[in-house]
C-alpha cells in the first residue's frame, strides 16, 4: 500500500499505482515503474518528484505504508485509468456516461483545471475553463465554465444551442428538437436542427 502526499499532505492511498508518462502527441499514456515519470490517481495526473519533468501536473510523493486499519474504500486501479483516459479524449462522452459512477462529485470551493470530468445530478460535466468553484457556479448552470457531456438515460436528450467550440455537437451525436429527433452528419456543429448539420431522423 502506499500514500499519495501532496505539498506535504497525505491525500489518498492506493494498492497498486497507476504509472504514467506523456507520449509524443501529448497525452498521458500508461507505462511501467521504471519508465514512468508520474502517476494518475483519483483521476488525475501528477508528477512523482525525483522523476524526469512533466509539464502540467503537480508533484506528488509515493510512501510505501502497512495500511493495516487504515485501508478505505477507494477506486480501483481500472477506475482510475478509465477516468484518466475520458479526460485525456480516449474515451467517448456516452461510454463515460454509463460508468459515471467512477467520476467525483463536484464540489465547492475546489480548484478545477480545463478538461477534467466531473459528476452533477446524475450528469458528467466536462471543465471547459480553468476556476475555482462556488455555489451558484453547478455545472448545469455554469456553461462557460463546463460542458456537459451525456446522460446514457436519454438516447435524444434536448438539443442546447452551443455557446463555442467545447460544447458543439460532433458527427453522429442524437437530439430531440421541435418534436423530431435529429442526428448531427458534421463534427463542431453548432447549427439547430433544421437549418444545418443534422438528419432528421424521426421516422427511422
Amino acid at each position: 500500500m502506499y500514500r499519495v502526499i501532496k505539498d506535504g499532505v497525505n491525500i489518498g492511498m492506493t494498492e497498486s499505482p497507476t504509472y504514467i508518462t506523456r507520449a509524443d502527441n501529448g497525452c498521458f499514456i500508461l507505462c511501467q515503474e521504471f519508465e514512468a515519470k508520474g502517476i494518475a490517481f483519483e483521476g488525475t495526473p501528477y508528477h512523482l518528484l525525483g522523476r524526469e519533468p512533466m509539464e502540467g501536473a503537480e508533484d506528488v510523493l509515493l510512501e510505501a505504508t502497512d495500511a493495516g486499519a487504515e485501508i478505505v474504500k477507494t477506486n480501483t486501479a481500472g477506475g482510475i485509468v478509465f477516468v484518466t483516459m475520458a479526460e485525456a479524449g480516449n474515451i467517448d462522452a456516452t461510454t463515460a456516461a454509463e460508468h459515471a459512477e467512477l467520476f467525483a462529485e463536484w464540489a465547492y470551493p475546489v480548484e478545477y483545471k480545463t478538461g477534467q470530468i466531473r459528476r452533477y445530478n446524475g450528469k458528467l460535466y466536462k471543465c471547459v475553463q480553468d476556476h475555482t468553484s462556488q455555489a451558484d457556479w453547478t455545472p448545469d448552470a455554469a456553461v462557460s465554465l463546463w460542458s456537459v457531456t451525456a446522460d446514457p438515460a436519454e438516447e435524444w436528450p434536448e438539443w442546447s444551442q452551443p455557446v463555442g467550440a467545447h460544447d458543439a455537437y460532433a458527427k453522429g451525436d442524437k437530439v430531440s428538437c421541435d418534436g423530431k429527433h435529429w442526428q448531427s452528419n458534421t463534427d463542431n456543429n453548432v447549427w439547430k436542427p433544421g437549418v444545418y448539420g443534422w438528419d432528421d431522423v424521426t421516422e427511422e
